[in-house]
């Protein structure tokens, strides 16, 4: 067909949609289906997506072929010149005479050989490729347009490149290297995750809420990371998080991310966000994007968008679903009328528990001074839920309010008050647990939760008991009644007979934790391989029982319980998750107790690089500071004062804020501080430390702990000194 030459619209048999768009802009739109390098309005896009008469007139010219007839000669200059926000005229100009995209050059980029395309997003295209060097298989990300782009094109797909290769984070894909391809053309290599969508893996799996919400939240830990680091990502949503082959997610596609640190100059130097204009996908995207001020756009975005994820995978479908036009659903989401995910979930399936309900609606709040304020602050709710314990954003009803009081008072107040409130509580929840079928035992469990952290409030090391209080009558009345109220819920049974263990441990008594820590183990080992607990659940067990062998100076069965429980939780929970690096720390103590100081400063440094991954908040900070301790400890033991007395600091400062004053953990820092310092001749500081260890053990631990005298023993060797 001559290139002048086309079918005139009025004859064509396509019906002409709603009316909304021209014909000439769905015609483009059309255009784009076959042609990546046909670049068309997101708006148009958007209201086709969501419009079913426009709908059907796309798909009706794709499939009768006509538009590449009918976008050939003038008709594609003047269907590109018709819609806002398009390529540069060159690109419009290259539309003529168009043809299906095809695969590219297997050796267009040297050093890769690229196969097939495995992604096409508003921005670039993706193909698998292997790198020749390695000979590892890798995604390379080519822009659309390739060399005909627009310099806000080129911008965007260089600002990918640079935040990307920022980004360090396991759930988060890594950026190999870029560079131009031999025809001129931007492009990068990149991870290659061989896994499905968010959406597709939940349906296909049928996850249940709890284990969708463990998702959500360890997406939200990389988007916290982000965010930390000043990256926004502005399109998140399902087709962008991949669910690998183990099951962790991994987000991918910063095409649109622009920095949170210094929006204004970014985006001037960068031109790759103009007033008014939309980025992102319009399904998700937060309110205020959809307003087009970039002024307005900040990580809380991220959240509203993470909202409708996980909207979606909760109940199968997007809360403004009934929206019919593009000026509806933005009305819609302004207003924020969302009904709850219980509400709206298929009956039948797995109940959407109330905490849910409301951290969801918190994310999708209209108003973004009313979600969350940072990711970290969701990863904390997510955790809190997974725990049984109280969320932070539960709704604010007197009951709700009243119950954190009360909860906030255990902490703070004297034990005396925790241990009637405990055994109250305790004797009810033991009394129910003991009559509850099977078919309850989730709601037990959760209430066992609470009960276990009204018992640790009695812990020492937790920073809240104290040996004045007489907490040791309180254990033995409580253990007895363990004993016989559980016997028909080991499992239960067992948790808390080792929170007992770990507590008397924290008193400096092996001798009385020890029962409690081996009956609770063997009862855990066994309903492990009966496949009635979790690996977790068993992890924690072996990790008691490493503390117990510690405590009893083998420290050799500490070693192998330590590296047991340290695999589990590196395969379950991930070698960033908190209790991972504890874990990590507390063997590379077992190592130093061995005298093996080159592993034990080996896995000290791994657990410090790991913790640098956490979220701020008291756990981090307490795990921090424990390493720091660590290597105090180690520089102490091969006689290295100087050194010991800065990573003491260290762990001072980690730790400062965080905890009491008088809690255990300064206690002794201050103790191991004063160690150093009489060791390099500082017997004035050394002896302040020491009597304040001291005095902080004495209130802890009691007047009889080991830690106690060694501390009083060390107080009056400085005496001597001086």
């Amino acid at each position: 067909m001559d290139a002048n030459e086309g079918i005139n619209l009025d004859d064509a048999p396509a019906p002409r949609g709603c009316g909304a768009l021209s014909r000439e802009a769905l015609l483009h739109i059309v255009s784009a289906r076959l042609d990546y390098r046909v670049r068309v309005d997101e708006r148009s896009l958007a209201h086709v997506l969501l419009c079913a008469q426009c709908t059907k007139t796309v798909n009706h010219l794709v499939s009768i072929g006509g538009p590449r007839r009918e976008l050939s000669g003038p008709l594609a200059k003047k269907t590109a010149n018709t819609t806002a926000n398009t390529t540069a005229n060159t690109t419009a100009n290259t539309t003529a005479n168009t043809t299906p995209p095809v695969a590219p050059d297997p050796l267009l980029i040297p050093g890769y050989l690229l196969g097939k395309e495995l992604h096409r997003g508003g921005q670039g295209a993706v193909f698998a490729a292997e790198q020749l060097v390695t000979r590892r298989p890798c995604a390379v990300k080519m822009l659309l347009g390739g060399r005909f782009a627009s310099s806000v094109q080129r911008s965007r797909f260089e600002r990918e490149v640079e935040v990307v290769a920022a980004l360090r984070h396991p759930s988060i894909v890594t950026l190999y290297e870029s560079g131009i391809t031999t025809e001129g053309e931007p492009w990068f290599a990149m991870e290659f995750v061989a896994g499905e969508r968010l959406d597709e893996y939940v349906k296909r799996v049928h996850l249940g809420p709890r284990e969708i919400a463990d998702l959500i939240r360890r997406v939200a830990q990389a988007i916290a990371y982000a965010h930390r680091r000043g990256v926004i990502h502005r399109d998140l949503k399902p087709g962008n998080i991949l669910i690998d082959k183990e099951g962790s997610p991994r987000v991918l596609d910063f095409g649109l991310a622009r920095s949170a640190m210094d929006t204004i100059s970014l985006d001037h130097r960068s031109t790759s966000t103009k007033d008014g204009e939309f980025i992102g996908t319009f399904t998700y995207a937060a309110p205020e994007q959809l307003a087009g001020d970039p002024s307005g756009i900040d990580s809380r975005c991220d959240l509203y968008t993470l909202g409708m994820v996980f909207y979606e995978c909760l109940v199968g479908a997007l809360p403004f679903e009934s929206a019919r036009s593009l000026v509806e659903l933005i009305e819609q989401k302004s207003v924020g009328a969302v009904r709850r995910p219980s509400e709206v979930a298929p009956s039948g399936g797995p109940r959407i528990d109330r905490d849910l309900d409301v951290i969801v609606l918190r994310l999708l709040s209209p108003e973004p001074a009313r979600r969350y304020d940072t990711a970290y602050a969701l990863v904390e709710d997510l955790e809190r839920y997974a725990d049984g314990r109280p969320i932070l954003a539960r709704e604010d009803s007197l009951n709700y309010v009243l119950a954190k009081t009360v909860r906030r008072h255990w902490i703070v107040s004297s034990l005396i008050v925790v241990i009637l409130l405990t055994v109250v509580v305790g004797g009810v929840l033991l009394g129910i647990a003991y009559r509850r079928a099977e078919a309850e035992r989730t709601r037990v469990d959760r209430a066992y939760k609470t009960f276990r952290e009204a018992l640790e409030s009695a812990d020492p090391e937790l920073g809240v008991g104290s040996s004045e209080m007489k907490v040791t009558e309180f254990l033995t009345l409580v253990e007895s009644q363990v004993r016989a109220e559980l016997m028909s819920e080991p499992e239960l049974m067992a948790e808390i007979l080792q929170t007992l263990g770990v507590i008397q441990l924290g008193f400096d008594d092996s001798s009385r934790g020890r029962d409690a820590i081996l009956r609770s183990y063997e009862i855990i080992k066994k309903s492990r391989e009966q496949g009635r607990v979790s690996e977790a659940q068993f992890a924690t067990a072996t990790v008691a029982l490493a503390k117990l062998r510690f405590s009893e100076e083998d420290f050799v069965g500490a070693e192998a319980s330590y590296r047991q429980a340290l695999e589990i939780r590196q395969r379950t929970a991930g070698v960033f998750a908190v209790e991972t690096v504890d874990t990590e720390r507390q063997l590379a103590s077992t190592l130093r107790a061995q005298k093996r100081y080159v592993e034990a400063q080996r896995g000290l440094d791994e657990a410090l690089e790991h913790a640098e991954n956490f979220p701020d908040g008291q756990a981090s900070a307490i795990v921090r500071a424990g390493i720091r301790n660590g290597m105090g400890v180690l520089a102490l033991a091969q006689n290295d004062g100087a050194r010991a007395i800065d990573e003491f600091k260290a762990a001072l400062d980690a730790i400062s804020g965080s905890i009491a004053e008088d809690d255990f953990r300064i206690g002794r820092t201050l103790y191991s501080m004063a160690r150093a310092e009489f060791q390099v001749g500082r017997l004035d500081d050394a002896a302040e430390h020491a009597r304040k260890a001291y005095e902080i053990l004495r209130l802890r631990k009691g007047e009889t702990a080991r830690s106690t005298q060694a501390a009083l023993d060390l107080l009056n060797q400085i005496d001597k000194a001086r």
